[in-house]
């Protein structure tokens, strides 16, 4: 089968924050000297950054810091661009807390929500089929304005999950099933033929080896 053209996307997830655990969605941590050091980490061990043309970021600092300095520390020739659809969910009530105190108050609330986040959504919190319609078309947006290029998508562990399922066709409950652990780095590519909708392969998922899961 002959392709008229393919883009290629990196996703990497941030690295650990400053703040312990809790459950940062649209709370704006910054990235801790670990976190920073996990991302440069995955960034050193691949081979392909220097074809970037793009680094696409999260708004939020533990994404965007890190991808300016790339842009800036580094005389990367990629151009930055920050999407403001690739943040992560909003936890609503839960957003800022320590992960800990809110399963102490609220268990069952919490159990629920990780067992099934697609019907049990967090007070006040964003639904889980508007975060991955935002996500989605985010998504779509980027393929489609970049069509051909390779970037660097800089994102958040939520987005990344939502973005798999989409590609691989799955249903929203089981994404807690996809591991998307600090400074993981996923590879996926679009191929696209004239008549043909477009044909999307994960190439890659791979965590960094020294990162742990969250």
């Amino acid at each position: 089968m002959t392709h008229a053209c393919v883009t290629t996307i990196d996703l990497l997830r941030h690295g650990e924050c400053e703040g312990g655990l809790i459950f940062r969605g649209h709370t704006d941590s910054a990235l801790s000297t670990k976190g920073q050091q996990q991302m440069q980490q995955a960034i050193d061990a691949y081979p392909g950054q220097a074809n970037w043309q793009q680094i696409i970021s999260s708004p939020l600092q533990r994404c965007s810091v890190f991808a300016q300095q790339l842009i800036d520390c580094q005389n990367h020739s990629a151009t930055l661009l920050v999407e403001p659809g690739l943040q992560e969910i909003s936890f609503g009530d839960w957003d800022g807390c320590l992960t800990e105190q809110v399963q102490q108050q609220q268990p069952t609330a919490v159990s629920n929500f990780w067992q099934n986040p697609a019907e049990h959504t967090p007070p006040n919190g964003e639904l889980l089929t508007d975060f991955q319609q935002r996500v989605v078309h985010s998504w779509q947006q980027l393929v489609e304005q970049h069509r051909g290029e390779h970037s660097l998508l800089i994102s958040h562990g939520g987005v990344i999950r939502i973005i798999l399922a989409h590609i691989l066709q799955m249903p929203l409950r089981p994404l807690s099933y996809l591991s998307a652990p600090h400074a993981c780095l996923t590879q996926i590519k679009i191929f696209h033929q004239a008549g043909s909708p477009d044909w999307p392969q994960l190439i890659f998922h791979q965590p960094l080896l020294s990162s742990t899961h969250s």
